[in-house]
């Protein structure tokens, strides 16, 4: 099966929900669980794993099936999680609010068979309860496994255990995780500019140390449920849960882009927690900069007015794919920021549409780059186009827009 995301949710109407997402040789692969109406809250009776090149356009590879591992059949399919290592892949399966299980494959899509004929982690394993698990490979080639709930949730928070290298057994006995907040929910680890942020819905604490203590920071709203982030071409994600209904019997997932600001604060776009990643619309006031799909040398750094700019040098680009409703010969108006006169280059996948020149400019004293505006337009007809800026000089991209008319 395959499906075209419009906006978000990027698979509708299927439940396909608890999102996480990992790149694994240049693709995305999404392990979910999968909602379907039933008599419970939640009634999920398997997991699937889906893929895409592009975030925008998902193909099914597989369904995981629970009375086929040692699990047995199930309608508590919980959260899960992936991880690679040496060329082999594993997904980490929740038994309802209980234990955890792992299969493992030669391929990231399909193919899973039960390596060990028993739960890896067994329900009685810590205080907390052996469910909803994440998996998160460290710089060194570490993995650790994270699972657990908060009080609420009959657990007493997370706990934490570094993984063999078969990475279907336990390297240490399981610690808990020091959090200064009451955790909720399924978690997640990523890492960032050296600094470990342990997530959970869209809140997020941060720690020097893989084992904590973390120290809670802000919530991003793009989610009360579950979700993962992951860095793609110089971006980066985070997949979430949405409700699709609002008995919460079927669930979805979106994908937005996220910001790091400079003191390492998490945030995301209200209008791509809509929309969604990989596609733009013509009539949009402006397409900021730092929404790019694809990048090349690039750097996000916060500007003074609180969003954020995309720097170019020489020979870098950034891709804007699939902008719809693009008028004919569409003017492209770029605000950006230089110290000198510099150019971009516009293309189109390899054909090359002209030159845009941006002339330097510099606030009152001249302290400050100033930022002001380039046209050019583009010999294209009307519909969905992509655009990829290539820069022939240092440049701080703001954002830009399309227009049938200066």
């Amino acid at each position: 099966m395959t499906v075209t995301a419009k906006k978000n949710p990027i698979i509708t109407k299927q439940g396909v929900c608890d999102p996480h997402l990992h790149i694994f040789n240049d693709k995305a692969y999404l392990y979910a669980s999968h909602d379907v109406p039933g008599p419970h809250v939640f009634d999920m009776h398997d997991w699937e794993v889906w893929s895409s090149d592009d975030l925008v356009v998902w193909e099914k590879e597989s369904v995981i099936r629970p009375e086929e591992t040692s699990m047995g059949a199930s309608w508590e399919c919980w959260a899960v999680d992936a991880a690679e290592k040496d060329g082999k892949y594993y997904v980490y399966l929740s038994n309802g609010g209980k234990e955890t299980y792992v299969v493992e494959s030669d391929n990231p899509g399909k193919g899973w068979r039960d390596p060990l004929g028993r739960p890896l982690l067994e329900e009685t394993l810590t205080p907390t309860r052996s469910y909803d698990p994440t998996v998160f490979t460290d710089d060194d080639g570490s993995s650790y496994i994270i699972f657990g709930t908060p009080v609420w949730a009959g657990g007493d928070s997370y706990y934490i255990a570094k993984l063999n290298d078969d990475m279907i057994s336990l390297a240490e006995t399981p610690r808990k995780i020091e959090l200064d907040d009451m955790a909720d929910d399924k978690s997640f680890l990523h890492k960032y500019n050296g600094v470990y942020y342990l997530t959970w819905a869209s809140y997020y604490a941060t720690s020097d140390n893989v084992y904590g203590p973390y120290t809670t920071r802000g919530n991003i709203n793009l989610s009360t449920d579950h979700g993962s982030f992951f860095e793609w071409n110089e971006q980066w994600f985070m997949a979430f849960t949405v409700d699709e209904t609002i008995d919460h019997i079927r669930r979805a997932t979106g994908i937005a882009y996220i910001h790091f600001r400079e003191n390492g604060d998490m945030c995301a776009d209200p209008l791509i927690r809509e929309y969604g990643v990989g596609q733009y619309r013509a009539e949009w006031n402006c397409i900021e900069a730092e929404w790019f799909m694809k990048g090349h040398n690039t750097a996000k750094k916060e500007n003074t007015f609180g969003n954020f700019d995309v720097v170019l040098k020489e020979g870098s680009w950034v891709e804007y794919p699939n902008i719809h409703d693009m008028p004919q010969n569409p003017i492209l108006i770029i605000h950006a920021a230089s110290e000198e006169d510099v150019e971009l280059d516009i293309y189109e996948g390899e054909t090359f549409l002209g030159t845009l020149k941006k002339n330097k400019g510099f606030l009152d004293g001249g302290e400050f780059p100033k930022y002001n505006n380039g046209m050019l337009e583009l010999p294209l007809s009307a519909g969905t186009h992509s655009l990829r800026f290539v820069a022939k000089g240092d440049v701080k991209l703001n954002y830009f827009r399309l227009s049938d008319h200066t």
